[in-house]
């Protein structure tokens, strides 16, 4: 049985205006696909693609018009316990704006803890420095705030908090676009060991053709709300010459300015 499971979901928004309502526009049509334990799936597409909705409804925050998403077999939505809550955890594009600038880190992280585990104060404390030093911090920085980290430390601290609870699943939404080239690479590298090390499964949604071949094992690509392109291997996606990767690699700005062009 696969960890994850979406089956034939479909979702649209309706706009509502003062007066009047605009017909509903559909973001996601008849997606479907698996995912097992331990693996990144690379979930590719250019903004407005749908890629963000799906991340919602596999979060279990949105449900979709049509369709079934199963966890270990258990659809989210449908069933009468939530500890899939546990399970499946996120990482967002921008980590300031994810976190409470009022707490200091140790209490942005246990936040799930004190949801989901319940620990005695020792074992909470015992947790939060072992946490630290996986994400490469100091336990002294427990007791700081967002804004006496930089970027790339913070969205450590949101990686601390994702791993909190031992999930299966983590939702990373664009968790390393709004990074420079190196704390970029540094992430991802850490994302890569803690998927070993821990045996977790990703989600990586990204537009970052580079990010997606460093991290997934697998990829897939959403274009006005359907998947159009699915690699099972990186090297199949690395070779494949159709439209839809090709649209995605020249949408990546090259690293050197001088090696950009602008399109008429």
């Amino acid at each position: 049985m696969s960890l994850l499971q979406l089956e034939h979901v479909s979702h649209r928004y309706g706009n509502q205006r003062f007066l009047a309502r605009q017909a509903e526009q559909t973001v996601l049509q008849d997606v479907s696909l698996t995912l097992e334990a331990g693996t990144c799936l690379g979930l590719l597409g250019r903004s407005g693609a749908g890629k963000s909705t799906l991340g919602r409804i596999l979060l279990g925050l949105e449900r979709p018009k049509a369709g079934r998403v199963l966890f270990n077999g258990q659809d989210i939505y449908d069933a009468a316990s939530k500890d899939f809550r546990k399970d499946i955890q996120v990482v967002f594009q921008d980590s300031f704006a994810a976190v409470n600038p009022k707490l200091t880190a140790g209490q942005i992280i246990a936040e799930p803890l004190t949801n989901f585990l319940g620990l005695s104060p020792d074992a909470l404390d015992e947790r939060l420095g072992g946490l630290m030093t996986q994400v490469g911090l100091s336990k002294t920085d427990l007791t700081k705030y967002p804004n006496q980290f930089s970027g790339g430390q913070l969205q450590r601290i949101c990686i601390a908090r994702a791993i909190a609870t031992n999930p299966k699943l983590i939702i990373l939404d664009e968790a390393v676009s709004s990074l420079d080239m190196v704390n970029k690479a540094l992430i991802l590298d850490l994302l890569r060991n803690l998927k070993e090390t821990l045996g977790l499964a990703y989600v990586f949604i990204t537009h970052d053709v580079q990010a997606a071949q460093a991290l997934s094992d697998r990829f897939m690509i959403l274009d006005q709300g359907q998947l159009v392109g699915d690699y099972p291997t990186l090297r199949s996606f690395s070779e494949a010459t159709d439209e839809h990767v090709q649209a995605i690699r020249q949408a990546v700005l090259a690293i050197h300015p001088r090696d950009r062009t602008i399109r008429k």
